[in-house]
């Protein structure tokens, strides 16, 4: 199911990059970009850490304080945006026209984000698998049909998507979830105040690290419209594209992870924790070996055909993120290890580290190099996280 779900999210990339070329496609990818952005705001209670949590708590107490949060930050969000004190993060002058609807389309896709955790919790991973394919499903068929209909020539088409889309899922998640949501009840206070508190403990914490993360991932598309304004448009297009298919390669990996975390949390064995991640760090990384390996050989007129003209230098930086795809590729395991002994902070230390990498590399090497900046800065990036990462748990797994 994974593999369908990342076969709909790529034909995404490709009829956008079709359709709206390389700028679309990198309006396309700022837009995306903040929904990633707002949601690891909306989602500081509601994230992973559900994973750990359901099988100790019941879902109202899970719920309740993660959808309040994720209101009270929308709206907050949403009120910043509008008055202007975002800046650049917003995006260019197109992009900002969205940034309320970015927001609303958030706040739907954060309840999606709760209802997909607590079923992995649950080990109810094929009824996730299912929830997470609705979305990018429902979005390449209503792009396909506005194309068939004349309709989809601007950026406007794909927000409206983005709408259809998440509260189809939303509804999904509801319905496979009746029960759950059949029997919510309002917290008493003091409920409330330990359930809230117990998710901020863990999951703020790890937010602040995946926030970091999805920073270092996508700050360069910041610095590419701070630098070169509509031209860094075309430049996102493209980078953006090439980052990708280096995610389609991570998409076992992740998927393996998470299944991982999902196993692991439900152990108490330190022992059969250590053995499981490094096995499947092995499998992870030689699959990711695998797949970049074809990648990186396949010519230009492959990304031309696949994508349109404008995008004939995709498999060039591809190539020289590669390195840093393979140490990220181990890094998820390890990352998914310490999650699930309810340590989040090494990884969060990690992102943030790499993130003040990025930030200053990507200030330098991007203003004079555009895309080939972008991909040097994340391979640093990319290093730094698994250094630190690794290194903490060779000594995590002597010390236990």
């Amino acid at each position: 199911m994974k593999f369908f779900t990342a076969l709909a999210g790529f034909s995404i990339i490709i009829l956008v990059s079709h359709l709206l070329g390389t700028a679309g496609k990198g309006q396309q990818a700022v837009i995306a970009f903040n929904i990633n952005i707002i949601m690891l705001a909306l989602t500081m209670l509601g994230n992973s850490t559900l994973v750990y949590l359901a099988p100790r708590k019941n879902f109202s107490q899970l719920f309740i304080p993660s959808l309040l949060w994720s209101l009270v930050c929308g709206v907050i969000i949403a009120v910043l945006g509008e008055a202007g004190l975002l800046g650049t993060f917003a995006g260019t002058a197109e992009t900002k026209k969205f940034f309320l609807q970015t927001v609303g389309i958030s706040i739907l896709a954060s309840v999606t984000e709760i209802n997909y955790y607590f079923l992995m919790g649950k080990q109810q991973v094929v009824k996730a698998n299912n929830l997470k394919l609705i979305y990018p499903l429902t979005n390449v068929v209503l792009i396909v049909g506005m194309w068939l209909c004349g309709r989809f020539n601007d950026i406007s088409q794909y927000v409206f998507s983005l709408w259809i889309a998440y509260i189809l899922s939303l509804i999904y998640g509801i319905v496979i979830l009746k029960d759950e949501y059949k029997n919510l009840y309002l917290l008493n206070k003091n409920e409330f105040k330990q359930a809230a508190t117990t998710l901020f403990k863990l999951g703020a914490v790890r937010q602040v690290g995946g926030i970091a993360q999805t920073m270092v991932y996508r700050v360069s598309f910041m610095f590419m419209i701070y630098f070169f304004a509509k031209q860094g448009e075309v430049f996102n297009g493209i980078y953006s594209n090439a980052t990708s298919i280096s995610e389609a390669i991570l998409l076992f990996g992740t998927s393996l992870a998470l299944v991982q975390y999902s196993s692991l949390s439900n152990t108490q064995s330190n022992q059969e924790a250590k053995e499981l991640t490094i096995k499947m760090t092995i499998v992870n990384v030689s699959v990711t070996a695998i797949g970049l390996l074809v990648v990186c050989f396949l010519p230009q007129k492959f990304w031309v055909w696949l994508f349109g003209a404008g995008f004939e230098q995709v498999g060039y930086y591809i190539r020289i993120l590669a390195g840093g795809i393979l140490l990220l590729s181990s890094t998820s395991n390890i990352t998914q290890y310490f999650a699930s002994r309810g340590n989040f902070s090494i990884t969060a230390c990690a992102s943030i580290v790499s993130l003040v990498v990025t930030l200053i590399a990507g200030y330098f090497l991007i203003q004079r190099y555009n895309i080939l900046g972008s991909a040097l800065t994340a391979v640093m990036a990319y290093a730094t996280s698994f250094i630190i990462e690794f290194t903490y748990f060779l000594k995590w797994i002597k010390r236990k």
